[in-house]
Order: C-alpha cells, then structure tokens, then sequence
C-alpha cells in the first residue's frame, strides 16, 4: 500500500473512474469515492475516421483526466474520466514551492495516466493536452516541476494562466446562456471558484463587460481558517468576511437595480446539485434555491472535515475544501441578490478537450468580444475612440491588403485591431515618451481573451507604432522567439502606415482601397475630406519599417475627385 500527499492509503496504480463511458461531455464528475474499485478499461473500437482525445489536468487539489473520442466534426463523446486526489495547492499556498514528495506522487498518477491512455491508443500529442492551472503556475520550482515530469515521464505540461481559463470558459458556457430564454439576453454572473482563485465572467447576454480572477479560492480559505486556530463556530463568519472584502469590488460593476443570474461552475457546486436531488443535464443548465444551498452549507460547516469524508465518501483534498467553495458560491448568489442559482456540468477538461476540435477559436464573435475588451479599457484611460477606432480600421484594411504578403491569421488580426485601440493609452499618464507607458500600461491591464503571450504581443506593438523600430538590442524584444518577432516587427510597421493615414486626428482619410504594384504598396484614398499633405509627410518617415519587413514601398494616391 502506498500513501498519497494527504494520507489517504491506495494502491499505487489504481485509477478511480469518475465517470461511466460514452456520457456526453457536459456531464460532470462525482468527487471521488475512496471506495471506488478500479474498473478495467475495455478494449476500444472505433469507427474508420473516429480518434481518441485527452485533458490532463493539474489542479490545486486534484489531478484530473478526461478521455474521448470524435470523428473531428461533432461533439467530443466523453470515454472515461478520472480523478486522483493530490493537494498541489497546499504545497504553492503555504510554502511558496511544490515538495519532492508532492512532486514524486505527481509522476506517479502521471505515469499511471499514460498507461491508461495507451488503452484508449490515444498517443498523437497533438490529441492530448496537459495543463496547469495556479497550483503549479504561482510556485517558485515551476521550471523545476515541469522539467522532472517531463523527464520522468515524457508528458510536456502547459501552464494556462487565467485569460486562457477565462477564454475556455466563456466558449465552453456560451451556448448553454444563448439556450436557456432567462440568460440569453440578461445581466448573468458565471464563476468558478477554484483552489486558487475565483474566475468570474460578468455578460450582458452574449457580450462581456467584466473578466477578471479574484484572489479567492478554496483552498486559500481553508488554510487562512488552519492558520488563524479559530473555533469551529467562528469559522463561517471569518470565512465570510474575506469572501465578501474580495468579491465586493465586483458589486460596483453590477448595474444598480438590474435583475441578475448566477451560474456557478465546479465540481463543489455539481455536488450540491447531487445533494439536493437536482439532475444535470447532459447539455444545459439546472436551477438550486439560494435558501436550499444556504442550509445545505450550514450542515456541512457544522461537520469535521473527517466526518465529511466518510460521510460523503470524498478524499481529503476535496473534503477539507468543500465548504469554503460552496460557501463562496453562496455568498455570491446572496450579493447579486439572487433567490436561485444556475448549475452545468460543464468544467474545464470539458471546455479543453471541445476547444481541441476546434481549428479557430478565433471566430469573429470571439474577437469581438477582445475589442469590447479593449475598448473598455480604452475609455477607462480616457483614449480619443474616434481616432483610435479610426485607425484601428485602416489598420485592418491594410492588414487584409496585404494577406498574400503576410498568411498572417485572424488572431494576428485582432492583435493589430487592439494595438491600434489602445496605441495612445500611454498619453494618460505623460506625452514625453508615451509610447512606453503605453507598452507598460498594456501589459499590466486584464483584457479578455488574450493570454500573457498575446498581451505582450500587443503592448510591444502599441509600443513601437512610434520612434525606435523593434531591435534585438531592446530586451523585451530580444525575449520573443523569432515568428514572435516577424509578427510584432510587422504588425507595428501595418500600425504606423495606419497612424500617418490619420495624423491629424480628423479623419480626413476616410475611405481606402490598397493593391500591390511593382513592388509598392499603393493606398488609395477615396473621398478625401481635404488636403493630405501633412499625411503624406508623415508617411514618408512612418513606412520605412514596413518597407523593411515587407520589402514594399508604400504610395498613397487620391482617387479622381468627381466633377459633377
């Protein structure tokens, strides 16, 4: 018998399956029952054009895999889910870095994993991902951990931050709120509060207006509670208090008197919906009373985290963070003023092994919600949108203009889009040098939809729409792998033929159609409201960096005026 990170004794290589197979992906997963025999995987068959998929998952408390399969044009059909307990969160919270023990069970639940996925046949790496969330990211041995997994097992392990969790997550609850009649065009509040943090997505039906992780999580709570020695019966209102200090700057963001919904996402919230008699449809959403979560909250805070798990027949991880999440979620639901509250089955493998499917998320919807994004915070640094939408639109136009030259994509697209909104934002803080405030406040802003990658990609183009071309001497430019680099140095050189078009501000280049001719780029200007002298100035000493990563001058021409 061997012995995980929380003391719970098990056999070394036994999987717990969560989940009988062929249940459609937006079923959830049942906490673990320590009971639970092992079921032996039978052999799969397959149609011709059917391949196995997987999501593993390195979370705070637990380490999760899904296993289905698909033809590559429908749904994924979830095969089998698993779940070993193994607080990864504990060792990052109230250490600062994972243990060697930790570390050491990890390898061996991740070995055990790659047994079962050569059952399932499942070997291409382009159909498996492995992920990490706050356990793993927020730890100081992060490299180290990433590097020894790999070593010991060959599995390369991808740290997702919190825009990709928030991505993933709106794409995977979208379709539920646009079929449900109360959600699809109302205020809705959609959170999952995680070990580490709380994501919550505020939407206004299909459109966001807030995203933002908030430093509060289960297991945060529970080991604030181990650490402040209190009394069982203080622990709710302690609890309370530093849910509500936390989650009270989202209040400000709720329009005052509108109607909200809430939907909350976990598995803490699946098992309450378990508890109190509500089925989880396999696509959709279910309804709890606020007032039915409240006492079942209540019940579980009176109990020790050991009567939880036999009563319950949960693993330590998930036992001792139980009531912190659900009384999270209900405290949520109690601000928003809600009498009840939605529930999916929907987590996060799901969403990953979906979004697997899928060649573009970057759909025009998706990237929509990016410029409302970006336009927020645009406003919020009080930036001229007229100009900034205006040259956000020459910008694409030059950018499709230039497609043969580039076979850039439609996220490289939105990366322009959003650099143009946000090029000036810098002027909020000083105009000397104002495109480096620009780069810094870029950087450190929330903005939906784009990972830590992206977001660097944006602010280093909003930084060089002006003065120094990218260099390898300047160090964050040096940093970039080389397509990174292609992409910023041409993306900026697009941004500043778009900014000269409108160097005025007046927008007096309203209309223009660009084509390639010898070697030029010519921009033609229709409908011109004056003189483009000052323009073409500008233009001269704006192009040379697309010269130089194009290889194409750039001339701009006025389109004959009409003598009618």
């Amino acid at each position: 018998m061997g012995s995980t990170g929380n003391g719970i004794e098990r056999r070394e290589e036994s999987l717990t399956p969560a989940m009988t197979t062929r249940n459609e992906i937006t079923q959830s997963d049942p906490p673990v029952r320590k009971d639970a025999a092992p079921e032996a995987a039978a052999e799969p068959v397959r149609g011709a054009n059917v391949f196995p998929l997987a999501v593993i998952e390195l979370g705070t408390s637990a380490i999760r895999m899904a296993i289905g399969e698909s033809d590559g044009t429908s749904r994924v059909r979830v095969q089998e889910q698993l779940v070993r307990g193994l607080s990864l969160g504990k060792d990052t919270f109230t250490q600062g870095e994972i243990q060697r023990t930790t570390l050491q069970e990890t390898i061996k639940i991740l070995k055990s994993y790659r047994r079962k996925l050569k059952e399932y046949q499942c070997s291409d790496p382009k159909h498996i991902r492995i992920v990490a969330t706050s356990a793993v990211r927020e730890a100081t041995n992060r490299i180290e951990v990433l590097d020894r997994i790999y070593t010991a097992t060959g599995l390369s392990v991808e740290m997702i931050d919190d825009a990709e969790i928030a991505r993933v997550t709106y794409l995977g609850v979208r379709p539920l709120l646009q079929n449900d009649a109360t959600l699809a065009d109302g205020l809705t509040v959609v959170a999952e509060v995680g070990g580490g943090n709380t994501e919550v997505l505020v939407l206004k039906g299909k459109d966001i207006i807030h995203s933002q992780p908030y430093r509060l999580g289960s297991l945060r709570l529970q080991q604030m509670i181990l650490h402040s020695q209190t009394t069982r019966s203080r622990m709710g209102s302690i609890m309370t208090g530093q849910i509500d200090r936390t989650l009270e700057p989202l209040l400000d963001l709720i329009p005052k008197g509108s109607p909200v919904e809430y939907v909350g996402l976990g598995g803490d919230m699946r098992f309450a919906a378990r508890e109190l008699g509500v089925e989880l449809p396999a696509f959709g959403l279910s309804r709890i009373a606020v007032a039915d979560l409240e006492v079942l909250t209540a019940k579980l805070l009176s109990l020790t985290v050991d009567r939880i798990m036999r009563k319950h027949h949960l693993e330590l991880s998930q036992a001792e963070t139980l009531v912190p999440a659900l009384l999270a979620n209900l405290r949520l639901a109690q601000m928003l003023g809600c009498s009840n509250l939605h529930i999916t089955g929907l987590n996060l493998r799901d969403a990953l092994l979906q979004g697997m499917l899928r060649s573009n998320d970057w759909s025009n919807d998706f990237c929509d919600q990016i410029v409302n994004a970006a336009s927020e915070l645009a406003r919020r640094y009080q930036v001229d949108l007229q100009h900034a939408r205006h040259v956000a639109e020459l910008a694409r136009t030059l950018f499709r203009s230039l497609q043969s030259e580039h076979h850039m994509d439609a996220r490289c697209e939105t990366l322009l889009y959003v650099a143009a909104l946000l090029h000036e934002i810098g002027l909020f803080v000083g105009v000397s040098g104002y495109h480096k405030h620009s780069h810094y406040l870029i950087s450190h802003s929330e903005l939906f939809g784009l990972n830590e990658q992206d977001q660097q990609l944006v602010a280093m183009i909003a930084r060089y729409h002006r003065r120094a071309a990218p260099k390898p001497t300047h160090e964050l430019f040096a940093r970039l792998d080389r397509d990174n680099r292609v992409v910023v140095s041409r993306l900026a050189g697009i941004l500043r033929v778009a900014v000269a078009l409108d160097h005025t501000g007046s927008q007096r280049v309203r209309d223009i159609e660009c084509t390639i001719e010898r070697h030029r780029l010519v921009v033609t200007v229709r409908n011109s409201a004056g003189d483009l002298s000052l323009e073409r100035m500008e233009l001269r000493q704006k192009a040379l960096l697309l010269e130089d990563t194009f290889g194409l001058g750039v001339l701009l021409r006025e389109s004959p005026r009409s003598t009618a």
